[in-house]
């Protein structure tokens, strides 16, 4: 009898320890612990140090919500990191090939950051958040690439992020996950190795169009100015050319009218002077000239009018 007494004595002070040490929790600064009681949340203690909770009936789950987590994105841990060697990665397909305007295939990695601001919520209102999370950045992560021109994606990845940040908080909101969205970086936006090089020959090509581009304006840029002042040059040469010619024909008409004004007046006079005028610029150009007369005696009269023919043995014969 006394015995069982003894065991039953033991078993109470058992489950009066236990129930001592089920009555009570402690939180940190950085922790907020969520308090069920058959099942149903009664409330979110967020007070640090010691709390007490009734033993067997309250349920303590406590998260740490001043804390930054990490999700990766198009990849996944494979080895931690060592003393000796870097961590290494993985690629998940599915998440990272992402089509870019214009349907450009890219590869990306990104790592998006959140702290857990409602424990409540993020415990009890979906059921997987990690994968919840990653659909909704896939979602307006697609949306967002979409309208994204290949070199934009393959530059631009930070300005892409901070677009994606605030449409994922509001989408997250909605999906009432309990987190706040601190940040999201990519780690790679990348093209896959199977088009790499297909991109690399059109990048050369381009470099080399724009070479040759630069070397065709150098050469305008040469060229242009000397063709224009030659240009102008034989512009100004020809007006040049056309006011003399003007200039000459309106003389060469008033000299014909001032001659034809005379002839009408005396045209035997005036015939003789132009003919005068006319035999006086024809002979002086001529270098010998002779006069010959025939009288009707058939004597032939013969007058040198360039004396020096004399010296060289030419004489007068009558």
């Amino acid at each position: 009898m006394k015995n069982g007494k003894f065991i039953f004595l033991v078993i109470i002070l058992v489950i009066a320890a236990f129930a001592g040490m089920q009555s009570y929790y402690f939180l940190e600064n950085t922790e907020q612990a969520v308090v069920q009681r058959f099942g149903e949340v009664i409330t979110i203690n967020t007070e640090s140090g010691l709390n007490f909770k009734i033993p067997l009936i309250d349920r303590v789950t406590i998260v740490k919500t001043n804390e930054t987590r990490s999700i990766q994105y198009g990849y996944r841990p494979k080895d931690d990191p060592t003393s000796t060697s870097a961590p290494t990665y993985t690629d998940v397909t599915d998440e990272s090939i992402v089509l870019t305007k214009g349907s450009y295939l890219v590869n990306i990695g990104a790592i998006i950051q959140y702290r857990i601001t409602d424990p409540a919520e993020y415990l009890f209102n979906v059921d997987d958040q990690i994968g919840t999370i990653r659909l909704a950045f896939e979602t307006v992560l697609r949306r967002n690439m979409q309208n994204k021109d290949l070199e934009q994606a393959l530059i631009n990845k930070e300005i892409i992020a901070t677009e994606i940040l605030p449409e994922l908080s509001r989408k997250l909101v909605r999906y009432g996950l309990g987190i706040t969205i601190t940040d999201v970086k990519f780690t790679d936006v990348l093209l896959p190795e199977s088009v790499q090089f297909a991109y690399d020959d059109v990048n050369n090509a381009e470099n080399q169009k724009t070479e040759f581009l630069s070397k065709a304006d150098r050469y305008k840029n040469e060229k242009l100015p000397q063709a224009r002042a030659d240009a102008y040059q034989r512009i100004q040469s020809a007006e040049a050319y056309k006011a003399q010619k003007i200039s000459q024909a309106k003389g060469d008409v008033e000299n014909f009218m001032q001659v034809y004004e005379k002839y009408a007046v005396a045209k035997d006079i005036t015939k003789t002077r132009l003919y005068l005028e006319t035999m006086e610029k024809i002979l002086s150009t001529v270098q010998y000239k002779y006069i010959i007369d025939m009288d009707s005696s058939g004597t032939i009269k013969y007058l040198p009018l360039n004396p020096e023919t004399l010296s060289r043995g030419g004489s007068v014969n009558e």
